[in-house]
């Protein structure tokens, strides 16, 4: 208990090294400033419009990767790439793109020689409010979602807002689900911000405010032992969905379709104001989004998908649910319980 209590002063320490630039221009300069000839970027392809290989005075690499392919085939990539740049335990990599890009790397990294520091420089919404923080990372296998992986801290995370200008609308989407989350489990500002927002957009502000509702409660539970799981509020219906999918619907599509499910059932479970729910609806009308999905598979086989959740038990699956705005619940119910309203 000694140890463990060190490590998380250690984190709380750690994790306050995170930096909010707004131009590209200044992350350039900054990482410029920061690594030397001899760390080594990882840099999302999609980033390569950005040239970033002209803009840093270290080594880059691109990596092509997506959801389908984050798995165990794409990690031994990476730590290809790493015994290729002969790098060692000393040595520095920066991760530049989205989440999935980060949560591979940031495994490989983890494992390469025992651990090597990696630093995240996150290109997407998504990832800015929610991958790159709190030092979760996985990938997925045939069992279902981030099913392998480790808790592992990065050295620091850059946020540059001018980053999100590389987005399709929809990317821009899937990070505002993850945004109204925090919102809705513990910041009735932010979920009142974005519900009565004009347009989709986000300042940096509230990105920093979305981000420090994840710091606080990951610095309380960093392994996940309880007040963690809050975090995944619309997460346990939103994996179904992705799975159930084969990966085709985008994470923050499928949480989306979670969270309204699991809205849905704390109405059932904990009374929630049906008004919640509507004004939910109405924003997720608003920025166009689906909220409610057909699955393909039968009730046995998303059982099983269930059973192989992180949060199931013998008995059922933790799941999140809302008493209101910002009153949060864990509570176990059976699976036959969250297949009825998914396939209501």
């Amino acid at each position: 208990m000694k140890l463990f209590n060190q490590y998380l002063i250690y984190w709380r320490k750690k994790m306050t090294n995170n930096i909010y630039l707004k131009t590209n221009l200044e992350l350039f300069e900054y990482l410029n400033s920061q690594f030397t000839n001899e760390s080594l970027f990882i840099v999302d392809s999609n980033l390569k419009k950005l040239k970033i290989d002209q803009k840093i005075n270290a080594r880059v690499s691109y990596f092509e990767i997506n959801e389908e392919t984050k798995n165990l085939t794409s990690v031994e990539k990476i730590w290809d790439l790493l015994f290729q740049h002969k790098l060692n335990r000393s040595s520095e990599i920066v991760i530049i793109g989205g989440g999935v890009l980060l949560d591979v790397c940031a495994f490989a990294s983890s494992t390469f020689k025992r651990g090597i520091n990696f630093t995240f420089v996150p290109s997407t919404l998504l990832s800015m409010v929610d991958a790159s923080h709190g030092g979760k990372n996985g990938i997925n296998n045939i069992y279902g979602k981030n099913q392998i992986g480790t808790f592992t801290l990065p050295e620091s995370v850059i946020v540059c807002y001018q980053l999100l200008d590389t987005l399709s609308e929809d990317h821009y989407k899937d990070g505002l689900i993850e945004l109204i989350k925090h919102g809705m489990i513990a910041s009735e500002k932010i979920f009142n911000s974005m519900i009565t927002k004009k347009g989709f957009d986000v300042d940096l502000e509230t990105i920093k405010e979305g981000i420090d509702v994840k710091l606080k409660i990951v610095s309380e539970d960093f392994l996940e032992g309880d007040k963690r799981k809050l975090l995944n509020f619309g997460h346990t219906v939103g994996h179904l969905v992705e799975k159930d999918s084969n990966y085709e619907t985008t994470h923050g599509q499928a949480v989306a379709i979670g969270i309204y499910y699991e809205l849905l059932i704390s109405k059932e479970q904990l009374g929630l104001p049906k008004e919640i729910i509507d004004s939910y609806l109405n924003y997720l009308n608003q920025i166009e989004y689906d909220y409610e999905y057909n699955f393909l598979s039968k009730s046995e086989k998303l059982i099983e998908m269930l059973k192989h959740d992180k949060k199931s038990s013998e008995k059922g699956v933790d799941i999140v649910l809302l008493y209101e705005i910002g009153n949060p619940k864990v509570i176990n119910l059976t699976f036959n319980e969250v297949i009825e309203v998914i396939q209501y």
